[in-house]
């Protein structure tokens, strides 16, 4: 037999049906619901579960469920009055029932706010109806907001807390679940959809990655006073470095260490700078190097440099290595990457070799006379 409890769940999973109903002009009541109409065999049993049923029902509490029900002559308990179907008879039955009412006269003044603002909001609202009550308490300000990116919006010019929207300084970051969905409704063709970042898919100023890099010997010119730099990715970007080599190192203290090298830069890679350089269109005219571990992965990321950057070459990455270090190796971490398609002969050569037996040969075990002679030979 369906309890009250039951009731009231099924009646709670109605609500978002209901308000979309409500919004679209379509009848909702009566609504019936679905009745177990097994009793139990115990007869003090069926007997609770029934008065539990009837106690609650609107015929006596006035408002609520109404039990339409038959008299049955059980093989158990004799004649019994069977419930045959729960049913909400009205919109305040139902809305008393499960204690909305209030919410539900909210979600009206809120829906009629979104759509008089931004009518382009009405659909959305219908599929969305929950998510307008969640947010009940900001419409105001997040409309604010999506009035700004419809009509103002300037991009790669704002951090967030600079918008100049009248709204406090935190809301923005507060609220960027429900803002990117309303943006992404209302702005398709203005916004980065590849991008899960909400200041990246928005064209926001944010906080970029940081590029660290050294002037080598002959750098520019020989004046500079800082050596050892480090600025905001987008700038390292965009501001072209004259000069005629620039070496990846992935290790900061081989980066920190490596010897000078004639008219050359060398960059920390921190294990991102090979996705965060590819928009770095100058480095294609500088003759690349890219030195990390010589493992699975070191090849794998030097692969993916060579997408953006054909030209790149490894340095100190060489089989031969294997051998002459042999003492220095440890186990690899295992993959189950394919053969990255960028690498040429020898390197894929390495690459079998390391993935077959599993080996790496970690960068910084690689003595400082052997890093100077091999650089010694570009000079």
């Amino acid at each position: 037999m369906i309890t009250v409890a039951e009731i009231k769940k099924k009646s709670d999973r109605l609500y978002p049906k209901f308000l979309t109903s409500w919004l679209v002009g379509e009848p909702f009541f009566p609504r019936v619901l679905k009745v177990d109409k097994n009793l139990s065999s115990d007869f003090s049993e069926m007997s609770k579960e029934l008065a539990e049923l009837f106690s609650e029902s609107k015929d006596r509490k006035g408002f609520g469920y109404s039990i339409q029900s038959r008299s049955v002559k059980t093989r158990s308990h004799g004649i019994q009055d069977m419930p045959e179907s729960i049913v909400f008879e009205t919109q305040e039955d139902y809305l008393r029932f499960i204690n909305k009412g209030k919410e539900f006269n909210q979600f009206i003044e809120s829906s009629k706010h979104i759509k008089q603002s931004i009518p382009r909001l009405t659909a959305w609202i219908e599929l969305n109806p929950i998510s307008v009550i969640d947010n009940v308490d900001h419409w105001e300000d997040l409309l604010k907001v999506c009035h700004w990116f419809l009509n103002h919006f300037k991009p790669d010019t704002f951090y967030i807390r600079e918008l100049p929207i009248t709204v406090h300084t935190k809301f923005i970051e507060s609220n960027k679940w429900i803002l990117r969905i309303l943006l992404d409704e209302l702005i398709p063709e203005k916004i980065n959809k590849i991008e899960p970042e909400f200041e990246k898919r928005f064209h926001l100023k944010y906080d970029q990655p940081a590029v660290r890099f050294r002037f080598l010997r002959g750098s520019v010119n020989d004046s500079i006073i800082y050596k050892d730099i480090t600025i905001p990715l987008d700038q390292f970007i965009t501001n072209s470095i004259d000069c005629k080599r620039v070496f990846i190192v992935e290790n900061k203290m081989n980066f920190l260490t490596f010897p000078e090298v004639t008219n050359s830069i060398a960059i920390w890679g921190q294990g991102f700078a090979i996705e965060s350089l590819r928009n770095a269109g100058w480095l294609g005219d500088k003759e690349i190097y890219y030195w990390s571990d010589l493992d699975v992965q070191g090849f794998q990321m030097l692969s993916q440099l060579k997408v953006n950057f054909p030209h790149a070459k490894s340095f100190l990455m060489e089989s031969n290595l294997l051998d002459l270090y042999r003492n220095f190796i440890v186990p690899g971490t295992p993959s189950k990457v394919g053969i990255p398609n960028t690498l040429n002969e020898n390197e894929i050569l390495t690459y079998n070799t390391l993935k077959s037996q599993n080996r790496r040969l970690e960068q910084e075990r690689i003595p400082q006379w052997h890093v100077i002679q091999e650089v010694t030979k570009l000079n």
